[in-house]
């Protein structure tokens, strides 16, 4: 029994030992290394998944990082555009205003030579028969190519040594500026709308201004107080007195009347500043400062034609205007700080007295400088009128061109420097006031 239970487990245990040799020898490969090796395969494929995605990550993340770079560089390339861009319309801004300003440039310079050559082929033109040829060619010399007009007359009897662009200086009534300040302070003068002996009152500061000074300065508010307190009418009055508006009756042909403001038309006191509404010739202008000058003989201005004529040259009075001794020196004490230190200073001449009185404003079209003006004063011989009209013409450019005139032909004139009379000098003042206002010249 206990023999066939040992055979019986020595079978078994060949039997089991068989089996797993058939097994073992189906599955050559242990069975728990293979399963390790297959955790480790899993393990390794893991690990190179996570190194593929870290992989991938770093490449996502340079790729971010350069779109993010690139970005950045086309955030700064935009941001140079945008100056560049503005830069260059800046530029672009430039140059058109600077084409605008050069079109413009252009067209001023062709409306100043269009001028000159019109003045020049008038000059040309004039009939200088009987005037004095020296006295001539000096007034064209001082113009030197300026489009404007010079007469040259006596006061003391009105005879005309010559009128240099006859057309213009007869035919082309223009805006007197502020020559008209004669006109208007001679009219407060006579009509004692104003004590010449006290300040004008000027601002409610109590600034203030005399007639000599107002006159030297040009100074508007001044002069538009007393037109105002003239009102329009009397300033009509002493106008047309004056020899405005009317014909002066000159040997010449072409001449205009010119013309005065109509009623309403401008405001008084504006119109006694700047002379709005009026149109005045030169001749018209040469005539009244002769009356200054002389006393108050308007004369007819008349050109000798013949040698006879010259040689027994008999004046022609048109009336006398309405001026008193005190008031002709009063105006004169202004007329002479205009030369002295004030807008006229470049009409200077160390050869005898020149009083004067300058005018710049802006007329039809251009712009206009005036100066009226005389020398001597005690004896007067000669009046100079200078009417210019361009770009850059001024009542200071006008002066200088009489003022050339008076230097080239008052040697010949006045053989002795003269003084100025007593009384004239009493009323100038010993120094220019230092307050300013504006002026229009």
């Amino acid at each position: 029994m206990n023999r066939m239970r040992q055979v019986s487990r020595a079978f078994a245990t060949a039997l089991f030992g068989a089996m797993l040799l058939t097994i073992l020898g189906a599955f050559p490969e242990n069975a728990l290394a293979k399963a390790k090796r297959k955790a480790a395969g899993k393990q390794t494929k893991s690990k190179s998944a996570k190194a593929a995605s870290a992989s991938k990550s770093r490449g996502r993340t340079a790729k971010s990082s350069k779109r993010s770079n690139s970005g950045s560089k086309s955030a700064r390339a935009g941001g140079k555009g945008q100056k560049l861009s503005r830069r260059e319309a800046t530029r672009q801004r430039q140059a058109r205003a600077r084409a605008i300003y050069l079109a413009r440039l252009r067209a001023i310079q062709a409306r100043d030579a269009a001028l000159r050559n019109i003045a020049a082929t008038n000059i040309i033109s004039d009939n200088s028969t009987g005037e004095d040829p020296e006295i001539r060619r000096i007034a064209i010399d001082a113009l030197a190519g300026r489009s404007g007009t010079v007469v040259v007359m006596d006061p003391s009897n009105g005879r005309l040594h010559t009128i240099v662009n006859q057309r213009m200086a007869l035919g082309s009534p223009v805006k007197p500026c502020s020559t008209v300040k004669l006109i208007v302070g001679l009219a407060a003068l006579h009509e004692s709308v104003f004590d010449p002996n006290q300040d004008v009152s000027l601002s409610s500061n109590g600034y203030g201004m005399n007639l000599t000074d107002a006159l030297a300065r040009s100074n508007n508010p001044f002069f538009q107080v007393l037109g105002r307190r003239l009102g329009y009418e009397r300033v009509m009055k002493y106008a047309s007195n004056f020899g405005f508006g009317e014909m002066t009756g000159a040997n010449y042909p072409g001449e205009s009347p010119g013309f005065l403001p109509e009623e309403g038309e401008q405001e008084t006191g504006h119109m006694s500043s700047h002379g709005d509404g009026f149109g005045v010739t030169a001749v018209q202008l040469a005539a009244f400062t002769a009356a200054i000058a002389n006393g108050g003989n308007l004369y007819v201005p008349h050109g000798p034609r013949t040698p006879e004529e010259a040689v027994n040259f008999q004046p022609i009075l048109k009336r006398k205007i309405e001026i008193t001794p005190e008031d002709r020196l009063r105006v004169l004490s202004g007329m002479i700080g205009a030369v002295n230190f004030g807008t006229g200073k470049l009409a200077y001449d160390p050869a005898g007295q020149v009083a004067g009185k300058t005018g710049t404003c802006t007329g039809a079209s251009d712009k206009l400088g005036l100066f009226t003006s005389f020398s001597s004063l005690d004896n007067p011989k000669l009046v100079v009128t200078v009417i210019t009209n361009g770009s850059t013409e001024a009542g200071k450019r006008a002066a200088d061109v009489a003022g050339r005139v008076y230097r080239a032909i008052s040697p010949r004139f006045l053989r002795e420097a003269p003084l100025a009379p007593a009384a004239a000098a009493t009323t100038l003042p010993l120094a220019p006031k230092a307050a300013e206002t504006i002026h229009n010249r």
